[in-house]
């Protein structure tokens, strides 16, 4: 750990935590002028803070502002050291939960229907269907036409698990209930697959 600087007060502390890339700031809590709970609430993205503080009486005011310890004086080293690891495993963890958030979050697709930004969840795609300039989804809900080619879907959708089965058939190959080397069942609908797309819709299907 650096220690980047430190400050006689609270106002000092506000100038110089907006001027520096500060990921930590150790802060007591009686102070003159603006007091370290005070501080903290007029920082508009605040950095981790410990407070460190003889004043037992602020610990759930401090907590309720997501601190990450509240250490009381005199600190003791191996207190510190604690409070320094616990701030390790929070932000250790914090890459871990917003790639795990992200990975909760449902993939959409946005196409232009009739004159609005339709956004389609890729999971109520059950398969896409060729209209010559047109492709219409049919999804779990009511189908969506768009004025797409067929052909620059596949390209877009091919990573989320797409598959092309005909030159007028695209489906989601987690969707897919049933096959043989003619055609593809996705529920109680029966989609045919054409010869050229054959080898192309055996070898994925059956590696799935």
């Amino acid at each position: 750990m650096e220690v980047v600087d430190t400050c006689e007060n609270a106002i000092e502390a506000f100038e110089r935590v907006r001027e520096l890339d500060v990921d930590l700031v150790f802060l007591d809590i009686n102070m003159p002028e603006l007091s370290g709970v005070d501080f903290v609430r007029a920082l508009e993205s605040p950095p981790r803070i410990i407070f460190t503080t003889a004043h037992r009486e602020y610990a759930v005011e401090g907590f309720d502002l997501d601190v990450v310890d509240y250490v009381l004086k005199p600190v003791s080293l191996p207190r510190l050291l604690k409070a320094i690891d616990k701030y390790r495993r929070v932000t250790l963890a914090e890459p871990a939960a917003t790639a795990r958030a992200e990975a909760a979050e449902p993939a959409y697709f946005t196409v232009r229907s009739n004159r609005e930004n339709v956004k389609l969840r890729i999971d109520d795609i059950r398969y896409i269907e060729s209209l010559s300039d047109y492709t219409k989804f049919h999804t779990s809900g009511k189908p969506v036409v768009t004025k797409r080619k067929i052909s620059h879907l596949e390209e877009e959708l091919a990573e989320h698990g797409f598959l092309r089965i005909h030159r007028s058939f695209l489906v989601p190959v987690s969707h897919v209930t049933a096959y043989t080397g003619d055609s593809v069942s996705i529920g109680e609908v029966t989609l045919p697959v054409s010869r050229s797309y054959k080898q192309a819709v055996m070898t994925r299907l059956e590696g799935n």
